[in-house]
């Protein structure tokens, strides 16, 4: 009868056990994953925390939390991490006592610019003696921008400080009407509004006021993100959205007014990345996060047709613009187009990207505004 009862009991606790579980295993249990940035840059490392709160007396002696997220947020401990196409799946395996929270921090190194998610985790679950498994899908939402890393080289670093001279030597001098300088004499160009009439009545003569000047500058910035060639050279994309980075920092440092337009498609709503002109400190951020954001996984459409008009166009006063191209493609209609900014007087240069041992066939009316950039494998 000793024998029976003890198989009957163990049995009983067997049941018991799988029914408790089945109905409690999930209450009072969060499970949540956040980037401990908001954003980074290429190459920097940063953490994900995975966060499992257990707010109940029932243990989980086997919790599996399991979720995707990039490839190119190359995690330290690759132990439970799996490859399934452009992701990794990863499966990690802890015990959570009764009350007990648990805080793991996953370091990982962000190798490539971009902009990732997780969208959602699954957990699951196992019994006091594991016989069996409990899933559940949670929310978890965490977002990360992974910054294009400033592009550095002698020979541009170099093209950027002439480029600046250019830019600020260029200055164009308007009148600010919210400047007051002085009162003149009234000259016979003169309009009515310009006429100081309190002056006037003091004097008995006809009084202006002189209004000073400020020095409006901007720059434009188009990064064409095409490729014509068979082989798709994305290293030459990177290196574009890098130096297109690099320029928009180095401009803004200089209180320049800075815009950018690309023709890479957002990764989120599939338009035109592209930022409006402005020169306040928050501005490199906003153009860090559009370059973030531009999906090279597509294909970018034609520059002439998506941007010429932008390009041809200036909202700017006559020589207070300046229009930086980067191109790694130099198809025919591309260099069509920048040939009609030439005869337009459009005041530009083209920055070439180039493979170390690579060449490009420039035109020759173009080769005073193009300069090309060797981008060395791996750079």
């Amino acid at each position: 009868m000793s024998l029976i009862g003890i198989i009957l009991g163990a049995f009983l606790l067997f049941y018991l056990q799988d029914r408790l579980y089945c109905r409690f295993w999930d209450k009072n249990l969060s499970v949540s994953l956040e980037f401990s940035r908001k954003a980074a840059v290429e190459g920097e490392e940063c953490e994900l925390c995975e966060r499992v709160e257990n707010r109940k007396l029932l243990p989980l002696p086997a919790l599996k939390v399991k979720f995707q997220v990039s490839r190119e947020l190359q995690f330290e401990d690759e132990e439970g991490v799996s490859s399934v196409t452009d992701q990794y799946y990863r499966n990690d395996v802890l015990s959570v006592r009764p009350f007990m929270r648990h805080v793991r921090r996953l370091r990982f190194r962000c190798k490539k610019r971009g902009y990732y998610w997780i969208n959602g985790l699954d957990v699951v679950a196992g019994t006091l003696f594991l016989s069996g498994e409990l899933p559940r899908s949670l929310e978890s939402e965490t977002r990360l921008y992974v910054y294009p890393r400033l592009w550095r080289s002698p020979e541009f670093s170099r093209l950027l400080q002439r480029l600046n001279g250019e830019i600020l030597s260029r200055r164009h001098m308007l009148e600010d009407p919210f400047e007051f300088r002085g009162i003149r004499e009234y000259s016979p160009w003169d309009t009515m509004r310009d006429i100081n009439w309190k002056a006037t009545a003091r004097t008995g003569d006809l009084k202006v006021n002189m209004k000073n000047y400020t020095a409006q500058k901007a720059v434009r910035i188009f990064v064409n993100l095409e490729d014509g060639a068979v082989m798709r050279h994305e290293e030459l994309l990177e290196a574009s959205i890098r130096m297109a980075a690099g320029a928009a920092a180095d401009f803004l440092a200089q209180g320049i007014r800075t815009s950018v337009y690309t023709n890479g498609p957002d990764i989120v709503t599939g338009e035109l990345v592209g930022m409006e002109a402005a020169s306040a400190s928050w501005h490199m951020e906003t153009i860090n996060r559009g370059l973030a954001r531009i999906d090279l996984s597509k294909r970018a459409p034609s520059f002439v047709r998506s941007l010429k008009e932008a390009a041809l166009g200036q909202n700017e006063a006559a020589g207070t613009l300046f229009t930086v191209f980067i191109s790694s493609d130099a198809q025919e209609d591309f260099q069509e187009l920048l040939e009609e900014c030439v005869r337009q007087g459009t005041d530009f240069c083209w920055i070439c990207p180039i493979m170390e041992h690579g060449e490009e066939k420039i035109r020759k009316a173009l080769e005073p505004y193009a300069q090309k950039i060797r981008v060395r494998e791996g750079e």
